[in-house]
């Protein structure tokens, strides 16, 4: 995840002790670390400052060969521009927000998709795409 959406929900006490999923390791992508005295959850977030790269080869080092989630529309563009991403997983909830990143933006050129499924409800659409063409 990006340091915007760490600090939004992190000062608003969204996270409470654990991260977007829980007590899950989450690596924060961010320009400058907080100081460790104001991390409420340390067990949870790790901050890395040295680019999109040593962000996701933490977070894999972290799953173990399990899975990783990005979160976040700026994290999310800068690992498909830099051919990190092998799916893209969107959760499309029936809501106009009108304000916020867009997911989409800065891409620096087209990035082919392949519908893998859909799955959908009356409150949230999955969508999920394997990334054909990466940067």
């Amino acid at each position: 995840m990006g340091r915007h959406s760490y600090d939004v929900c992190e000062g608003e006490g969204g996270w409470g002790d654990g991260g977007p999923v829980g007590k899950v390791p989450c690596v924060v992508l961010t320009h400058h670390a907080p100081d460790p005295a104001d991390v409420v959850a340390p067990d949870v977030f790790t901050f890395v400052t040295d680019g999109i790269e040593s962000a996701v080869a933490r977070a894999k080092q972290t799953a173990a060969g399990g899975d990783v989630g990005v979160h976040g529309a700026s994290v999310a563009q800068h690992a498909l521009n830099a051919g990190l991403l092998d799916e893209v997983h969107i959760m499309l909830v029936p809501v106009l927000l009108g304000a916020g990143k867009r997911l989409f933006d800065h891409l620096g050129g087209p990035v082919e998709l392949r519908r893998l499924w859909t799955r959908e409800s009356p409150d949230i659409t999955h969508l999920r795409f394997e990334v054909l063409t990466k940067h």
